[in-house]
């Protein structure tokens, strides 16, 4: 009795060989294509030339109207902070975390006024806010001085100089924090950053109603930790004092003896 070879399709599953056959024989090849098929037109083939012409140039920020770009900063905002408790740190590196400092009614009123000679205005220029409240005429508004930490500020009457970058001012510094704040509020977006690197007093009998200020979140990381007064400008009033130009905080009320401070 002689046995039969085993071919290796005896082997495949039927459902296989049903689809091997159907398989062509042959590698089938595009022979022929219209004369119309990718063919560029005349549109194209200008777009593509003026492409290739133009030169790779690195642009420029110095005609850039606003540089202050929320997008990319709340980008910034919303990266991993840096782990800053290692064990081999260096005295250095703690100076330079950031730090947020107090600032009290009083001291920001000085702050509300436009600048004298040896002090510099808003990094905004004529699109300070300063120039769009509205309780003033339009076109009747000014350029308010730039704001300074009292850090800042204490180094400024000691030795005569400013911060290198120049800044914004109070009222520009007030809507670029609010404008943050309200967006990750809208947005439910959490950040372990700082948009502010000042506070308010708030309930604080002379200072400011917790009514008039943003507030930490409860439920959401906001970049906020204590209170900043919220930038209303229908809540300011031009005046002269001197004969230099002063904005009050004409609708910030103050808070009452009964009022309960804001405590972290």
């Amino acid at each position: 009795m002689t046995k039969r070879v085993r071919s290796g399709s005896e082997d495949i599953p039927s459902i296989v060989s049903d689809l091997l056959r159907d398989v062509p024989q042959q590698t089938q090849t595009i022979l022929m294509v219209e004369d119309d098929y990718l063919k560029s037109t005349d549109a194209q083939v200008e777009a593509e030339s003026l492409f290739l012409q133009k030169p790779n140039a690195l642009k420029k920020l110095n005609n850039a109207k606003n540089c202050f770009d929320y997008a990319f900063l709340r980008k910034l905002l919303q990266k991993a902070p840096l782990d800053s408790l290692y064990l081999n740190r260096k005295s250095s590196s703690v100076a330079f975390r950031p730090v947020v400092e107090v600032v009290n009614r009083e001291y920001e009123n000085e702050f509300l006024r436009e600048p004298k000679t040896n002090e510099r205005a808003c990094i905004k220029g004529n699109s300070c806010e300063g120039h769009f409240i509205s309780t003033v005429e339009p076109g009747k508004g000014f350029t308010l001085r730039e704001f300074l930490l009292p850090s800042q500020y204490k180094k400024f009457l000691e030795t005569n100089t400013l911060p290198k970058h120049q800044q914004m001012c109070l009222m520009c510094r007030r809507a670029a924090v609010a404008k943050l704040y309200i967006s990750f509020r809208s947005d439910k977006v959490h950040t372990d950053s700082l948009i502010s690197d000042y506070r308010n007093y708030a309930g604080v009998v002379g200072e400011y109603t917790l009514q008039s200020c943003l507030l930490p979140s409860s439920d959401s990381n906001v970049g906020l930790l204590d209170p900043v007064v919220l930038h209303v400008r229908k809540w300011y009033e031009m005046q002269r004092v001197s004969g230099i130009r002063y904005y009050k905080q004409t609708g910030y009320e103050y808070p009452d003896s009964s009022a309960v401070p804001f405590f972290q």
